[in-house]
């Protein structure tokens, strides 16, 4: 095949879609058409697809420049984006990049020269898109301006122009913004970001017959925007008083919303004077009108509709004042706005009110009261009051919170008669909640004992509230969260009486897993998303990955929330599931993290589309916010996670990774955590961590794990299953780009498992960049001990957790025969040993062969690589025993244990009205099965 146009050389991509096959088709054809410049750009493509010298692929683009002949517009945006990541690959110091110089402009201006007037307005739309996705914002002006020129010579329409004025602004200030990121760039930047604003001055001052007035909201929005990036608020506001006669009117029909923005914009730079005096403003305007006119909703809607504004302004005060200032300042405010006592039992106002109150000091319990009486039948109740009762004292006395909570129940039962069945449902779901709040934070501060106490008094209330069963009941959640808590306490405080050491009995969080099942499965229309996902990810804790996976399926996470919410199941899936189940309600680990790649890679694929049509139709005002929105996609960590996991399960089967996606520098700029914090109810103090830590104790992986997964056993996984040729500290590199760099300093969010496989991994990482010649040989012997010594203690740990056949024990004190922390221990054991083995191979077939020079060679202990691979089998063999043994005792006793354990202690017997003995005889089958599936995974794992 020729490949001489672009049709042909797509079709050629198609029929050699792998990186190694192609590269020998095109050294082929390149022979016979050396200065092929379609061929040259595949071949620039192969060349950093095989991670090969990206100087190399420079020259390459470079050579398919040069060639004569006539511009395929889409070879130049190919070339373009090849170009972009060679030039990442090769500055590995500073990875933003602006545009790709003087030389990649001239070729798009040679073309322009060849083209008619509409083919040029293409081609410089086609260079605005390429330089917006690979967000070389430089380039991106260079298109705007030049497309601006020849849309400026002939005849359109005065809404182009206005749209190619804009949209020269948002350019330009796209560039001011990136050279800040470039060393040395600042003057640059400073000249660019002042010509944004007098750009965009001219649009607010301009004329009303000049095509690119200011005409609507919609420009001056983005006005504000263009500004507050600056830090420029004061002259925003300045130019925004003082407005040109043309935009009087306008500025007075959208005077509320101009003011919310300039309040916003001021907190959102920091400028908290501005804030301050902006919000006071709109406070004394509407105390003014009710003052002129007490009939006046002037301060309602404040209250209303501008929550925000107040807490604004709150805070803006706290910041510029002293304490003494900042109290009398809002005292003042408050007598002049409410009077020594509020008028009224609104809501809205209701809440202002005690927030100004609880900003000068009073004690809130009376206020609490007082609402509570007038509130106390709304959802939003709870959370209303929830920051106010917080400030209550623990003391017993007056305005404490016992006190508060027994005058609370005592009212309420004064007053049952007055309200229909469902005001008293939300009534005793608002009571439960605060009596949780008040009795939990007791229970942080007591020990043991007393805190199990009091959590089972939660779980006993819970229990008896209604409308347990009901979608998003507080009840069913907060009976689960109780469950969990004592499990920890237990957890915790127990740890000595616990048999077979690191299996301690999870009898509570059994039943914490089967209620939160029994609650999912009594919500027939699946309407409760949050339910479902506490039920999977309580179920994955247990290492019942085929019953998490049913409860995941109910949990129906649109395409937009598979980013926030996925990683609660998908985390580390990789080290507990990833064989998945066959058979009915079976899943599959692969297919699982794959769509949820999958998700996320159409949801950016259709930002972009949306964003960037064209030049003439890009949504300037819009384009900030969904450039911010690919970002969260493009980078984001759940992304991030998902791709390691399905790298990790492929080697754990032994399958090839070339057609998984091989993530580019720019994926980990500005990696950004999306995963959703308050999924979860939370009925906890706000200041506390809320039930998280109790729901998945490993807790979700967070960017220094991400980077620490890439130091310690991603990159020499990548040697040892050849997946390239050469060694490279990936992590550190990942270190380097990764931004934000506060996130680097927090603990990474790994597991016991892999902080105890972490020491053999840095010992196997040593070996490798000795081999590569990028460490100091006299390190071997070192680490040829501590590996040794590793492995032999890790068998001998695996060898005592082998399950005898009859444990002797009562069913309810049987030791917890399936978790997840155990699913983890042997999988990540197993990752290792395939490692090691693989560094076996490599060491007899590049260091010990009998042709052979490598300086290593004479270092290498006798029989040491022998002694390795024999302690490796056997090692493989002691898991696979334990694996074994777990096996024979759930298919012995696993289901009479699992029935006998929810029916324990007190809290099974409070669960006997929910989980009825035939409930609980089913689910026991289910478990049992989807715990052999568990444990059968890790026996399908092969040494090599």
């Amino acid at each position: 095949m020729a490949c001489n146009s672009w049709d042909k050389l797509c079709k050629a991509q198609r029929d050699y879609p792998k990186a190694k096959f192609a590269d020998s088709f095109v050294q082929k054809s390149l022979k016979k058409s050396p200065k092929n410049p379609f061929l040259l750009a595949w071949k620039a493509d192969i060349s950093l697809q095989l991670t090969q010298d990206p100087k190399n692929v420079v020259l390459q683009i470079q050579q398919a420049w040069q060639q004569p002949g006539p511009y395929d517009i889409r070879l130049l945006a190919y070339l373009y984006r090849l170009f972009a990541e060679a030039m990442r690959r090769s500055s590995v110091a500073n990875s933003c990049i602006s545009g790709l110089g003087n030389e990649n402009s001239k070729v798009w201006l040679s073309a322009s020269k060849t083209l008619s007037p509409q083919e040029r307005q293409e081609l410089w739309s086609t260079l605005g898109k390429a330089a917006w996705r690979e967000e070389c914002w430089e380039d991106f002006r260079f298109a705007v301006v030049q497309y601006s020129k020849e849309i400026k010579d002939i005849s359109v329409s005065a809404s182009m122009k206005k749209h190619a004025h804009f949209t020269q602004i948002l350019a330009t200030q796209l560039a001011a913004e990136q050279q800040l990121q470039i060393p040395g760039a600042g003057l640059k930047s400073k000249i660019q970001f002042d010509l944004a604003r007098r750009l965009m001055k001219q649009a607010y001052e301009a004329s009303p017959d000049e095509p690119i007035v200011c005409k609507d909201i919609r420009d001056l929005r983005f006005m504000g925007e263009i500004f507050a990036r600056q830090g420029k608020c004061d002259e925003l506001i300045e130019l925004w008083n003082n407005p040109p006669t043309t935009l009087k009117d306008l500025m007075t029909t959208h005077q509320a919303d101009l003011q919310i923005m300039r309040i916003r914009l001021s907190r959102e730079t920091h400028n908290w004077a501005l804030v301050e005096s902006e919000s006071l403003a709109r406070i004394e305007n509407a105390i003014s009108q009710v003052a002129e006119n007490p009939d006046s909703k002037a301060l309602w809607e404040l209250c209303a509709w501008n929550m925000d504004l107040w807490t604004d302004w709150l805070a803006a005060v706290r910041m510029n004042r002293s304490k003494d200032e900042a109290i009398r300042i809002v005292d003042d405010i408050l007598q002049r706005a409410f009077g020594t006592d509020l008028q009224t039992n609104d809501r809205a106002m209701s809440l202002t009110y005690m927030k100004l109150r609880h900003f000068t000091g009073v004690p809130m319990a009376d206020d609490c009261l007082t609402y509570w009486k007038n509130h106390s039948t709304l959802i939003s109740c709870f959370a209303d009051m929830r920051p106010f009762l917080e400030t209550l004292h623990g003391n017993k006395g007056l305005g404490g919170k016992m006190q508060f909570f027994r005058t609370l129940t005592t009212e309420a039962l004064s007053r049952t008669e007055e309200y229909t069945d469902e005001k008293w449902d939300i009534h005793s779901q608002n009571i439960l909640k605060i009596n949780h709040l008040i009795t939990s934070s007791v229970a942080d501060k007591t020990w043991e004992g007393n805190k199990t106490s009091i959590l089972k008094y939660i779980f006993d209330q819970s229990c008896t509230s209604s409308g347990f069963y009901e979608p998003c009941s507080s009840g069913g959640f907060l009976a689960v969260y109780s469950l969990l808590r004592i499990h920890h306490v237990a957890m915790r405080y127990d740890e000595s009486l616990h048999p077979f050491e690191n299996t301690p009995n999870s009898r509570l969080l059994l039943q914490a897993a089967m209620l939160a099942r029994h609650l999912v499965a009594c919500d027939k229309e699946k309407q409760d998303r949050p339910r479902a996902l506490l039920a999977a990810r309580i179920h994955l804790n247990l290492g019942l990955g085929k019953s998490a996976f049913q409860m995941y399926s109910y949990a129906k996470c649109k395409e937009m929330l598979i980013h926030t919410l996925s990683p609660y199941v998908l985390s580390r899936l990789s080290v507990t599931h990833p064989f998945g189940a066959k058979g009915y309600q079976g899943f599959s680990a692969e297919e699982e993290l794959g769509k949820a790649i999958g998700t996320m890679e159409r949801m950016e694929s259709k930002t972009d589309d949306t964003m960037f049509p064209d030049l003439k139709t890009i949504p300037w005002d819009q384009a900030i916010g969904l450039l911010s929105l690919r970002g969260k996609l493009k980078s984001s960590l759940t992304k991030h996670i998902c791709n390691l996991e399905r790298r990790r399960i492929a080697r754990l089967k032994g399958e090839s990774v070339d057609q998984l996606p091989v993530l580019d520098r720019r994926s980990f700029q500005n990696i950004i955590d999306n995963v959703d914090k308050s999924v979860f109810p939370d009925f906890d103090n706000t200041q506390s961590s809320g039930p998280l830590p109790y729901i998945m104790p490993n807790m979700v992986p967070n960017l220094p794990w991400l980077i620490e997964s890439y130091s310690i056993w991603e990159a020499s996984s990548r040697v040892l299953h050849k997946e390239t040729q050469t060694w490279e500290n990936v992590g550190l590199l990942v270190d380097e780009i990764a931004t934000p760099k506060e996130g680097h300093e927090v603990e990474a969010n790994k597991t016991l498992a892999e902080e105890r496989i972490e020491k053999l991994w840095l010992s196997i990482n040593a070996f490798l960049e000795i081999m590569a010649g990028q460490a100091d040989p006299k390190l071997l012997p070192d680490n040829l001990t501590k590996m040794s010594e590793e492995l032999h203690a890790m068998r001998l740990a695996m060898e005592k957790l082998r399950m005898p056949s009859n444990t002797k024990l009562k069913l309810e004190d049987e030791p917890t025969m399936f978790h997840e922390n155990m699913l983890i221990s042997c999988y990540t054991k197993l990752e290792i040993l395939r490692a090691l083995v693989r560094l076996d191979d490599q060491l007899r077939e590049k260091v010990l062969g009998p042709k052979s020079i490598h300086p290593l060679k004479s270092k290498l202990p006798k029989n040491w690589v022998s002694e390795i691979e024999t302690e490796t089998k056997m090692c493989y063999d002691a898991i696979r025993d334990v694996a074994n043994s777990y096996i024979n005792l759930i298919e012995k006793k696993g289901a009479a244990a699992i029935k006998a354990q929810v029916r324990w202690g007190e809290t099974g017997e409070a669960l006997k009205p929910f989980l009825r003995d035939w409930d609980v005889e089913a689910y026991a089958l289910e478990y049992v099965d989807s715990a052999l599936h568990a444990w059968k995974g890790v026996l399908q794992v092969k040494l090599r």
